[in-house]
């Protein structure tokens, strides 16, 4: 019987908004942040989506964000193995600097152009996320999962299972997307992809 997985990219931050690059640094949630969690809760119980164990990375955005959708009823583990991206040096500089610099798109493929900055490489981010979400969906009565983490570690780990996906994403989506996995026999599927339509903020 398949297990299911969501997975969660964190709400909207003030680096987000000042197009600074947060890595490994944090920074707290915008209002708009936690109304577009707040959107995101919506959809999951008018879904009728009921999590028996919750996740998050240590970052606090990731946190606040889980609280959120939780209403802060539901326990939940925090763990580094769903941090985001490492940039090195390039953490709390302007995102700007990506486009000065060439390499592939900062919204698509990192490959391993984050290193020479003694950031991480796609392989060792999607070895990370993988091994952690796996352990934790081998745990007894885990079935339905609420995990929350980051944009780019996120697509990477997306992008190592594009095989086995129902739907395929090749691009960071907005804050506060849920993608549900089903998880079987090792293998995470992607079948489904919800990004809030944050414009009824504006």
């Amino acid at each position: 019987m398949p297990k299911t997985l969501y997975l969660m990219r964190h709400g909207q931050t003030f680096f987000n908004v000042r197009r600074i690059i947060q890595g490994w640094c944090d920074s707290p949630l915008t209002e708009r942040g936690v109304a577009q969690a707040e959107l995101a809760r919506d959809w999951i119980e008018q879904q009728g989506i009921v999590f028996d164990h919750a996740y998050s990375s240590s970052a606090e955005r990731a946190c606040d964000t889980l609280e959120v959708v939780t209403r802060g009823k539901l326990p939940y583990v925090r763990t580094k193995g769903l941090k985001e991206f490492r940039y090195g040096t390039l953490e709390g500089c302007p995102y700007d600097l990506f486009f000065a610099t060439p390499h592939k798109s900062p919204y698509g493929s990192y490959g391993d152009w984050l290193v020479q900055f003694g950031g991480d490489d796609e392989r060792t981010v999607a070895t990370r996320m993988t091994a952690t979400l796996t352990e934790i969906m081998e745990r007894p009565d885990h079935h339905n999962v609420f995990a929350v983490a980051h944009g780019a570690c996120i697509r990477c780990f997306t992008s190592a299972w594009d095989a086995h996906n129902k739907v395929h994403v090749d691009m960071v989506t907005k804050n506060c997307s849920v993608y549900t996995f089903t998880y079987e026999n090792g293998v995470f599927s992607l079948v489904n992809l919800y990004e809030p339509d944050d414009s009824v903020l504006d």
